[in-house]
């Protein structure tokens, strides 16, 4: 169970059901929510041994999880709001099309909640002012995508330091900074948020409706998406 076990490699399992649900026909499914403990969670491709501080991780009895999608390890805890979304898509390709999609209708949604100026940074990264606060991956299997999007609102920011070291890889905009002036909760901004409200504020806005209706970007002229 996450949390007991200690650093040994899980697998995260919060979206299986909204996958399987997907995959037998229900259609596109949006999820909000929180967890309630402390976790570290690593790519498909990631190797713990460089991303993560395992024995720290071990000294605290974080468990340390594996999910679907790419991306550098995160630390995970009820201060973030993640955003689970699993669409019906044919074949195997649109990362970056979905990417963009989904991005810009997820800071057009913040933005109608008084969160202003989040932009898309890298290929996955939300930020305002050139600070991270949100990480999202996508994962691709065929005729489905999983999009998953970590927010962090309130999480104890001293814990990515206390898990992670410095990542292996990193986008052109991180500059080289350090975890804490790299990433700013967004209870740092203006408008007060807490993980709870933003939790319960999201699940009115991010539904498969308003999904389908946020106009879809165009692909660059000539150029066929991965």
């Amino acid at each position: 169970m996450a949390g007991r076990a200690g650093p040994l490699l899980g697998r995260w399992h919060h979206d299986d059901e909204q996958l399987a649900a997907v995959r037998d026909g229900a259609g596109p499914q949006v999820a909000v929510y929180r967890i309630p403990e402390t976790v570290v969670v690593v790519g498909s491709g990631s190797d713990p041994a460089r991303e993560v501080h395992l024995a720290q991780c071990s000294a605290d009895r974080v468990a340390v999880l594996r999910r679907r999608g790419g991306g550098c390890a995160v630390v995970l805890d009820p201060g973030n709001v993640i955003v689970s979304i699993a669409l019906p898509v044919e074949g195997l390709g649109g990362i970056h099309h979905h990417f963009r999609w989904i991005s810009a209708w997820i800071a057009a949604e913040l933005e109608g909640l008084g969160i202003a100026g989040v932009r898309r940074e890298g290929v996955s990264d939300l930020a305002i002012d050139g600070r991270k606060f949100g990480g999202s991956c996508i994962h691709r299997s065929k005729d489905l995508l999983h999009y998953g999007l970590t927010l962090l609102v309130d999480g104890d920011v001293s814990r990515i330091e206390r898990y992670l070291p410095h990542p292996p890889r990193e986008p052109a905009y991180r500059r080289g900074r350090p975890h804490r002036a790299f990433v700013r909760p967004l209870a740092e901004h203006p408008g007060g948020w807490d993980a709870v409200r933003l939790e319960r504020a999201l699940r009115g806005r991010l539904t498969p409706g308003r999904l389908a209706a946020f106009p879809r970007p165009m692909p660059p002229r000539g150029k066929q998406e991965l």
